[in-house]
């Protein structure tokens, strides 16, 4: 299996605004599974019962605090309710989406001859994937565009997740459509699902896949107007 760098982090993306500029020192994320205590009198051990709910908690640490718009500060110091979308790529390849992202804690910590830094800890209220595919890394695009073939693994016939964050639109960019594309050998392609066209950044939207996703994908970004934009995408396979 290959081993991931700090540098091969691609994506950190909350409801579509990119976390990474921000520069975090660390990022960690934990499923865990609730059990009650369910020892008796009488019983010499501890005994605990998995009651059949799993939880997960992300935490977010070191990240220079900025006040820029739409920055760091902008997105996460209001603790915003509802539930947002959490994204994050570790490596490049390996996709995971926390779905009811909460920020239950933002925490700023200046000293004296250092910058103010922060940290965050998000509350996941609803499911946690982390078996995704990067189909677009958020690199910047001046003009429509067409990804690299990425191997997603063996067909898959039970549809899945397709997952697309828009952190950035330059002024003269009226509106930028993302759609995934699939293939059987990479070579002979098909459309698998197309986004809502985006008008303003940041942006989150997660598709749902019906049917047979071939081992081949594809991300396609048409561009209207002038200017840069940073897309990422990925799916999730069921």
């Amino acid at each position: 299996m290959p081993k991931a760098g700090s540098a091969q982090f691609a994506v950190l993306a909350l409801d579509g605004a990119n976390l990474l500029g921000a520069k975090p020192k660390q990022f960690s994320w934990k499923p865990d599974v609730l059990q009650e205590d369910t020892t008796g009198l009488g019983d010499g051990w501890a005994d605990w019962t998995p009651t059949g709910i799993r939880r997960a908690t992300v935490t977010q640490s070191g990240a220079y605090f900025d006040t820029a718009l739409a920055g760091m500060h902008a997105a996460l110091s209001g603790m915003t309710l509802p539930a947002r979308t959490l994204v994050w790529s570790p490596d490049g390849v390996l996709l995971c989406q926390a779905t009811g992202a909460l920020t239950v804690a933002y925490e700023v910590l200046a000293s004296n001859g250092a910058l103010t830094k922060a940290n965050v800890e998000y509350r996941i209220s609803g499911r946690l994937d982390i078996g995704g595919t990067i189909v677009q890394v958020a690199d910047p695009q001046t003009a429509s565009w067409t990804g690299p073939t990425i191997d997603g693994g063996a067909l898959t016939s039970a549809g899945g997740s397709a997952s697309q964050q828009v952190s950035a639109m330059g002024a003269g960019v009226t509106g930028v459509v993302g759609k995934l594309r699939h293939s059987a050998d990479g070579t002979t392609w098909t459309d698998l699902t197309t986004f809502a066209n985006v008008t303003a950044a940041p942006s989150s939207q997660t598709v749902i896949v019906a049917g047979v996703i071939q081992r081949y994908l594809q991300f396609v970004g048409t561009i209207s107007g002038t200017g840069t934009v940073r897309v990422s995408a990925g799916l999730f396979r069921n």
